[in-house]
């Protein structure tokens, strides 16, 4: 390609359009901050995080965030730690179940629970049916 772009001529400064790219710039980046919650945000970090191990200072770490201010803004959002966890663990059960045949107590420590009991009872708990029922179901080819 060579340096064909390095030897041509910039633009000149324009400051009114450079003020004008910098008050959009800032809009858009507090429209952004403003739409995704904190909430969501440890929902995304726990979507890829270890679950086995996955501790709320570990979030706090991911995120840039001090213990105390993920408390208090999750408590102001409504929700805790421990329902985001339980509901990250929730999702990948169900992720795990749809897309593999691991067995139970392999499934467990990946979702973050102590074994296979452990995986049944809390799946029960959200989905109202054991995992292997819940596996048949989502097993099932649709009929159109």
């Amino acid at each position: 390609m060579g340096n064909r772009d390095l030897d041509r001529r910039r633009a000149p400064h324009d400051p009114e359009l450079g003020a004008l790219h910098r008050a959009y710039a800032d809009r858009l980046l507090r429209e952004l901050s403003e739409s995704v919650s904190l909430a969501d945000r440890v929902r995304q970090w726990l979507d890829h995080a270890p679950l086995d191990a996955a501790g709320p200072a570990d979030a706090c770490r991911g995120l840039h965030l001090s213990p105390r201010t993920l408390r208090r803004a999750l408590q102001e959002e409504g929700t805790s730690w421990r329902a985001l966890l339980d509901g990250a663990r929730h999702r990948r059960a169900r992720r795990l179940l749809e897309t593999t045949d691991l067995p139970l107590d392999r499934m467990a420590p990946l979702v973050g629970l102590s074994g296979a009991t452990a995986l049944v009872r809390a799946f029960t708990r959200w989905e109202g049916v054991t995992p292997g029922t819940y596996r048949r179901e989502a097993k099932r080819p649709t009929r159109r």
